[in-house]
């Protein structure tokens, strides 16, 4: 490894090697509202009657429903952490319709409908979470009248070049692609920044971007092992302040199937520190245990392993009650 491989090493990390752990931030989808406000990196924590209470990252806020275009309403609904409203799963019963709302003979219920269109044996209709198609058999005879005549708001302009229309019907206005990965494709589109599976989009995109559906799974089943691991390295480690700082990490990987790792530890405190360290692999399964004392306010000298067989996949370093993991990129 050359001088400048060991110096990119080095800033690299120095970035993810932190006191309490590492986290990585898995970027999410953008949010655009009717008004203009765009939310970053939303996480879709729940909806209810109103709207969807979302985390983003500006902090949390609760969106209503009117804010957001019909023809996302579902897409955002469908995201939420909690796909079951928090009224429901209280026992609580659901709000009987308003007069801006539609029940049906089977009880489901629209809230806030507008009239998009009226054929010969449905309506079609905006609601809350998004469209919908109703068949007259569903609707209360006493009703009927009020939507046959109804006047239908101006329709949605027709999908053009510009649009994508997903295989379940959603259509995202103004599509600008992104990026492209093996189980799907991120665009900006005009209610912000949305990432469709492939099997949610036309068949001709799946075509261009060469899908393979055995590589998408593989794909979206690293990404979860990933976050797994990611969320770990984020939990809590330490009680009290950090007692040692580590600094220089560099590791290789040998031919002779060894995994080399070296790293110096810097004492912080005003006496001799007893530091550990555990390299792991990727289920934090500990591979070998080394010990190095360190006097007081010093710098340790260089620590260094040669793990056999198994590539570490952390770096967990402790004195006392306060532990610090490294994740390791070969």
């Amino acid at each position: 490894m050359g001088s400048f491989e060991r110096d990119i090493m080095k800033i690299r990390y120095a970035i993810l090697c932190a006191g309490l752990g590492l986290s990585w931030t898995v970027r999410a989808e953008d949010m655009t509202t009717l008004a203009g406000q765009t939310y970053s990196n939303i996480v879709v924590q729940r909806y209810d009657g109103q709207g969807y209470f979302i985390r983003h990252d500006g902090g949390t806020n609760q969106v209503p429903y009117a804010e957001i275009s019909h023809e996302l309403r579902g897409h955002y609904k469908a995201l939420s952490l909690l796909p079951i409203p928090a009224t429901r799963l209280s026992g609580e019963k659901e709000e009987p319709a308003g007069p801006n709302d539609l029940q049906t003979l089977s009880g489901q219920v629209y809230r806030n409908v507008v009239l998009k269109q009226v054929d010969e044996d449905s309506i079609l209709i905006a609601h809350d979470t998004g469209m919908a198609r109703v068949g007259f058999t569903a609707i209360p005879p006493a009703l009927h009248e009020k939507y046959r005549t109804g006047t239908p708001v101006a329709p949605d302009p027709a999908p053009d070049a510009n649009d994508l229309v997903a295989a379940y019907g959603q259509v995202f206005r103004n599509v600008e692609f992104l990026r492209t990965e093996p189980d799907g494709l991120t665009f900006r589109h005009d209610g912000g920044v949305t990432k469709l599976g492939f099997p949610a989009l036309p068949e001709e995109l799946r075509q261009k971007h060469g899908y393979d559906p055995i590589a998408g799974w593989r794909y979206r089943r690293e990404v979860a092992a990933q976050k797994a691991l990611d969320q770990m390295l984020a939990a809590p480690e330490s009680q009290g302040p950090a007692t040692f700082s580590v600094f220089e990490i560099l590791n290789e990987a040998l031919p002779d199937n060894q995994f080399r790792i070296s790293f110096a530890v810097r004492n912080l405190t005003d006496q001799a520190l007893s530091i550990v360290a555990t390299p792991q692999d990727g289920k934090m399964i500990a591979l070998m245990t080394r010990t190095i004392e360190i006097p007081a306010r010093a710098e340790g000298k260089r620590l260094q392993f040669e793990v056999p067989s198994i590539q570490p996949r952390i770096l967990s370093i402790s004195s006392g009650t306060y532990r610090t993991n490294c994740l390791l990129n070969w």
